[in-house]
């Protein structure tokens, strides 16, 4: 019965089961793509081995760290840092290097690098400096601002975002975005009582 009744069925209707059937056959088709692509990413995973870019912040120092009245901050930080490529087929190509410096998670630097390529294995040192004025708000960063500086160490954050582009082999494709953040304690300028400043690991984001 069951068969007869869709063989009247797609005699009445016949555009209803050629569309069942195309979509059962597009299904088929989209689930061996599926299949397809996750063995490729598997094969080529293990082929390649990829591994998380590292950064470290080598040494920071502050030549000027004050804040007025007005929350207006005056600031020369200069810092060292090493990033490396720990992979060992893939090279990296860092594109729209930006560096940016936080305090109380407000930003008052920022400075452009020159892009640069890693070669498999490789380590690069950057070296980004920040100097100016800029404008603090609340009153909150004020008071632990004095609390910091009579401490003899500033909790300052370093970022680092760059476009990545990956080349395996001859080849050379867009890979995402790179965010590198650097949480350091930076010695005061000129603090009796500051504890030297040790190379810290950064984390890394895509």
């Amino acid at each position: 019965m069951g068969s007869a009744s869709r063989a009247v069925s797609c005699l009445c209707c016949p555009c209803k089961c050629l569309a069942c059937g195309l979509f059962s056959c597009l299904c088929s088709i989209l689930v061996s793509l599926a299949v397809t692509l996750g063995i490729l990413v598997l094969i080529l995973y293990l082929i390649f081995k990829p591994h998380m870019i590292a950064a470290t912040v080598d040494s920071a120092s502050l030549a000027q760290f004050n804040l007025s009245t007005t929350s207006t901050l005056t600031y020369d930080l200069n810092v060292t840092m090493t990033v490396r490529n720990p992979n060992t087929r893939v090279g990296l190509y860092y594109d729209d290097v930006q560096s940016l410096a936080y305090y109380k998670d407000q930003r008052f630097g920022y400075t452009t690098l020159d892009a640069f390529y890693q070669g498999t294995q490789a380590s690069t040192k950057l070296s980004p400096e920040f100097h100016g004025n800029q404008l603090l708000q609340g009153d909150v960063t004020a008071a632990e601002f004095r609390q910091e500086q009579s401490a003899g160490n500033f909790a300052v954050n370093v970022d680092l975002n760059a476009k990545l582009r990956v080349k395996v082999w001859a080849f050379k494709v867009r890979g995402p975005k790179a965010k590198i953040s650097c949480q350091l304690s930076v010695p005061a300028p000129g603090a009796a009582n500051a504890s030297p400043f040790q190379p810290t690991n950064c984390k890394v984001w895509f």
